[in-house]
This record gives C-alpha cells, sequence and structure tokens, in this order.
C-alpha cells in the first residue's frame, strides 16, 4: 500500500489524478520576432542588379551623394525624364507602410501637374501594383512634392488613368531641408481608386522636366517598406 500510495504522489500531475487537471506541455517554439522592416534602400550605392533605369524623355542624372553625412540619391533634371524601377513585392494589406526622407533643392519652374505640359515634378515615389501592363504601365500611387497644389491632393494622372498623384509636401518654404514622410499604401490605394489594393510589384524614383524644359534637383534617402508605423514605434519607443 506504501509503494502504491508513493508511486500516486509521484504522478499525480502526470495521471494518477486526472479530474481537472491538464498534462503540462511543451510550449511552441517560438523564433525570433520578425522585424518590421521588409525591405530597405540605404544608397550606399546604386546597384544595377536593384535598379533599372527606364527612359521617358531622355535620362534624369541619378548618382549617389553624401549630404549631412549620409549617403542618399542625387536626382537632377534638365529637360529630361526618366525613372529609376526597383522591383518589390509586397501584400499591402499586412505590410502596410512605406517612408522615406527626401530635398527639394531646386523645384520645377512653370510646374502644373493637372496639365500634360506642366505634368513635372522634382521628385516623385511611385508604388506600382500586379494589374496589366508592363511596370511603368501599371496601377500605381505616385507621391509628389509639388511647389503649388496643396497638400492632401488626389488627382488623376495628366497621361495615364493608371497613376494617381498624391501630394506629400507642399510650397518652397521647405527648400533645403529634409522631409520625413511615412504613407500607408494600403488606405491610400483605397483612397485613390476606390477598390483594396493588390499586390504591389516595385517601387520607383523619378525626377522630371521634360514637359516644361526647366530643370530641378532633388535628394532621396532611407526608403522603407515596413510592416507597421515607424513613427508609431518610435513614440511609442520614447514615451516615458
Amino acid at each position: 500500500m506504501y509503494r502504491a500510495l508513493l508511486s500516486c504522489g509521484l504522478l499525480l500531475g502526470i495521471g494518477c489524478v486526472t479530474q481537472r487537471m491538464s498534462i503540462p506541455v511543451m510550449p511552441p517554439l517560438i523564433g525570433p520576432p520578425k522585424s518590421p522592416v521588409v525591405w530597405e534602400e540605404p544608397f550606399q550605392q546604386l546597384d544595377p542588379q536593384r535598379w533599372r533605369e527606364v527612359e521617358v524623355h531622355g535620362h534624369t542624372q541619378y548618382r549617389i551623394a553624401t549630404l549631412d553625412g549620409h549617403p542618399c540619391l542625387e536626382a537632377r533634371s534638365q529637360g529630361h525624364a526618366s525613372i529609376l524601377l526597383s522591383p518589390v513585392r509586397f501584400n499591402p494589406r499586412t505590410i502596410s507602410w512605406l517612408s522615406w526622407e527626401w530635398r527639394v533643392d531646386q523645384p520645377v519652374e512653370g510646374e502644373a501637374l493637372k496639365t500634360k505640359k506642366g505634368s513635372d515634378a522634382p521628385v516623385r515615389v511611385y508604388v506600382y501594383f500586379d494589374t496589366q501592363g508592363l511596370p511603368w504601365q501599371k496601377r500605381s500611387l505616385d507621391y509628389v512634392w509639388s511647389a503649388f497644389l496643396p497638400v492632401g491632393t488626389v488627382l488623376e494622372s495628366a497621361f495615364s488613368a493608371q497613376s494617381k498623384i498624391l501630394v506629400v509636401e507642399s510650397g518652397t518654404q521647405s527648400l533645403g531641408q529634409w522631409r520625413h514622410e511615412e504613407r500607408n499604401v494600403a488606405e491610400d490605394y483605397r483612397r485613390a481608386f476606390g477598390v483594396n489594393a493588390p499586390g504591389a510589384v516595385a517601387i520607383g524614383i523619378m525626377s522630371d522636366s521634360d514637359n516644361t524644359g526647366g530643370e530641378s534637383l532633388a535628394y532621396v534617402r532611407q526608403l522603407r517598406v515596413s510592416r507597421q508605423s515607424n513613427d508609431r514605434a518610435e513614440r511609442e519607443r520614447t514615451q516615458p
């Protein structure tokens, strides 16, 4: 009897007494947390394996520069237009955030984004989506720094109904200054096209002055695609 009681006591948690008890199991293996940043471009070099230049009307001068001690992409347009394209696939419904910093030193004189003759901008950041056509013919969101149109303006490109322009910086008061941008791609697509976003397939950067025949100079750095808002994460990190 003693041996039976002792055995029952030792096995209490694994079957001798089973009423209202659960058998402890090994916890599931938990891997390291997923990084919020799924793709980024630090612009330490202009990698031809990552970026392809597509000519629109001549070639914008793209090169790596250093400003304020940090690498960045310099985009100088002199009556020309070409776009840098990088294949980047992500689902905006789960990976929604696009962020970057840009700076305009010389805006396009005569900019008038609502017309073909004036549809130029010193700097644009594009997101292309999985719709019909070649990469530059697919539906796209065109984030623009406009000299005149107010922030929040959404309009159709003068050249294609497949491209929607979203003005995220405006005016000349911030010329020569870095400006940080962060956009929810899924929300912007729904606002621009009225439906949920399909998968994204590419990101583009462009500086163009071919329609006005003018000149422009701008810079881009710290381009990222993220699972969560970096601005929100930074606010939460710095809160007391």
